[in-house]
């Protein structure tokens, strides 16, 4: 199929669509004609070639700008490799380096409620999954949150 073919039915670059909750880079590169509610046909928007798709999977549209588009598949690949360029990672809330998360917890007093519920909870641990006791004893476990950042 030709770019002319895909052009006969009007579709324009600027008239594609991006996919629904999309989050490859890829679809930066690639669109659905407005009228395809379904977004069933996935058209390049360089070529206007309609890519054949199964079930979401973008292998075929990586193929085809490597074949075709070879600079926008190198401008891709750099955009993949780098943090933050994909569309949903600009919306998802950034996770918390595990040395801060120890960093910010606040230990309990031998005598709280609090600390008996976890002494009890690792004691039910131990005898219902049947884990060596020796477990408690092992460093990963032993780390308390000011040490655990510095061993990583």
């Amino acid at each position: 199929m030709s770019a002319g073919d895909n052009a006969a039915g009007g579709s324009a670059e600027s008239d594609l669509v991006p996919k629904h909750k999309s989050s490859s880079t890829i679809w930066r590169y690639f669109g659905f004609r407005k009228d395809d509610v379904n977004q069933s046909d996935v058209l390049c928007r360089s070529c206007l070639t309609k890519i054949a798709t199964k079930q979401g999977s973008t292998t075929n549209m990586f193929h085809h700008l490597k074949q075709h588009h070879r600079v926008l598949h190198e401008e891709c690949m750099t955009m993949r490799e780098t943090p933050g360029t994909s569309q949903s990672s600009q919306n998802k809330p950034k996770q918390s380096l595990i040395a801060d998360a120890f960093s910010s917890v606040t230990p309990y007093e031998s005598t709280s409620t609090r600390h008996k519920e976890i002494t009890d909870a690792i004691t039910y641990h131990i005898a219902k999954d049947m884990v060596p006791v020796y477990t408690v004893s092992k460093e990963g476990f032993k780390k308390n949150g000011s040490d655990a950042g510095q061993a990583l």
